[in-house]
C-alpha cells in the first residue's frame, strides 16, 4: 500500500511505494496511485510537484517504468515538476538506460 502527503500550501504530492515496482504489482500500485491522483484534494490543490519516494525498491520491471511514465505523463499535464529518491543502483541504471532520468529530477540517497 502506498503511502502520500499533500502539502497544499507548497503545491507538493508526495507518494511512497513501499517495494519493487514489478509486473506482479504494478495493477494495484496504478489503482492505489491514480487513485490519489484523482482523489477530489488532490484534484483542488495546485500542484507544482510529484515526489515519488522509491527508497524501498530495489528493482523496476518494463511495466514497473510503464507504469512510472504514466505517472510522469500525468504530472506533466498538470503542469507538476516530478522528483524521484531512489536507493537502488540498479533503479538508477534503468533510469539511464532508458533516459527517464532525463525527465525528472532524481536523487540518490
Amino acid at each position: 500500500m502506498i503511502a502520500h502527503t499533500l502539502e497544499s500550501a507548497a503545491g507538493r504530492l508526495n507518494l511512497t511505494i513501499p517495494g519493487d515496482i514489478l509486473s506482479t504489482s504494478t495493477e494495484i500500485l496504478q489503482q492505489e496511485i491514480f487513485g490519489v491522483l484523482e482523489s477530489a484534494p488532490v484534484r483542488t490543490a495546485s500542484l507544482t510537484s510529484l515526489n515519488l519516494d522509491l527508497t524501498a525498491a530495489k528493482m523496476v520491471d518494463s511495466a514497473g517504468l510503464n507504469l512510472l511514465v504514466a505517472i510522469i505523463k500525468w504530472a506533466k499535464s498538470h503542469k507538476a515538476e516530478v522528483g524521484v529518491a531512489i536507493s537502488s543502483a540498479n533503479i538508477q541504471r534503468t533510469f539511464a538506460f532508458t533516459r527517464l532520468d532525463q525527465q525528472i529530477e532524481l536523487t540518490k540517497v
